[in-house]
């Protein structure tokens, strides 16, 4: 049977397609099932470029293209874990600062801790805006909790059965990395403050609204739906650029790495390896990540231009992985 992609050609054709028209060498039944593996419109097409299409690189080789289909699924294999290991622990980690001694409903919480609007005077562009996302908030709630119920989750279908409220643990076990962002978002500042404090993360002068966790989570939900999708992340274009001023400098001010922007995979390494440092992570796991990430990096130096492997990790990747390292230790 002949193998045909998405556009028509068979794959042969698009072979030929790459060969005549992107100026790239590929061929061999080899290259054939690599190709086949990666796609051509969501791998090969994809990772001709850096961040934007118009930055298309004219690679000469098809095994270049590999290179960074394969530095880019590495990545993913190291994010994935420490990913979920941070979403995981921030939540609990904060359900045990809200609920000490007692287990109040998601209800109760709503009405009497996620009420950071209040700071500010009614009617004013702030308190409109932190009320209307508080007001979203609320609906999310009533759609995650209906969801799953409709779907049998038997922790959800547990409480409405017995007549019980649904308790804020088994909510968080219900609810996106981004949901639980906005969870943060609407908590007042004084919790925010104290959950920071109680994870080393505060600081008096560059905490002060009480939202760099907030923040810090806000930074890894793109990355985390990348990974989770499959999607492309070795030159951040799942980024939306929006990283608060706050945990640049912040980062910056607390593991001695220069230069975080964002703009380069390495900085959200950076701010995974902070996150789980703050969570007691052993130093030898700390250690192993960076150096699982390290040998990633070596390898996609040593197989393309370095035109473009410097636009795709940064001029400074090594000084950054070096001060990280002086960090963990």
């Amino acid at each position: 049977m002949v193998k045909k992609l998405n556009n028509g050609k068979t794959t042969d054709g698009l072979m030929r397609h790459i060969r005549d028209n992107h100026k790239t060498e590929i061929g061999g039944s080899r290259q054939k099932q690599e190709l086949l593996n990666m796609g051509y419109y969501h791998g090969y097409k994809a990772l001709r470029f850096i961040k934007k299409r118009s930055n298309d690189q004219k690679y000469e080789k098809f095994e270049q293209i590999k290179t960074i289909h394969d530095f880019d699924n590495r990545l993913k294999r190291i994010f994935y874990p420490i990913l979920i290991q941070v979403e995981t622990s921030l939540k609990n980690r904060l359900m045990d600062c809200l609920v000490p001694q007692e287990n109040p409903s998601i209800e109760y919480i709503y009405n009497n801790m996620l009420v950071d609007y209040r700071r500010n005077k009614p009617g004013d562009k702030k308190y409109k805006r932190y009320l209307n996302r508080r007001l979203e908030l609320r609906n999310k709630i009533d759609e995650t909790i209906a969801y799953h119920y409709s779907k049998g989750n038997p922790v959800i279908s547990h409480f409405f059965h017995n007549s019980k409220p649904v308790p804020p643990w088994a909510y968080f076990e219900v609810i996106s990395f981004g949901e639980f962002g906005n969870f943060l978002y609407c908590l007042d500042r004084s919790y925010k403050i104290e959950f920071a404090d109680k994870l080393g993360i505060h600081h008096s002068g560059m905490n002060q609204n009480g939202r760099i966790i907030e923040n810090m989570v806000f930074a890894l939900t793109s990355l985390r739906n990348a990974v989770m999708h499959n999607s492309v992340i070795f030159d951040c274009r799942f980024n939306n650029d929006d990283q608060s001023n706050q945990i640049k400098s912040y980062i910056k001010n607390k593991t001695g790495v220069e230069n975080i922007s964002f703009s380069h995979i390495e900085d959200f390494l950076i701010l995974t390896i902070f996150l789980l440092k703050s969570q007691k992570t052993s130093i030898t796991e700390l250690k192993k990540i960076v150096r699982e990430f390290e040998s990633a990096v070596k390898s996609l130096e040593k197989n393309i231009p370095n035109s473009a492997f410097f636009q795709i990790l940064g001029t400074d990747i090594n000084n950054k992985l070096a001060q990280v390292k002086s960090f963990i230790s």
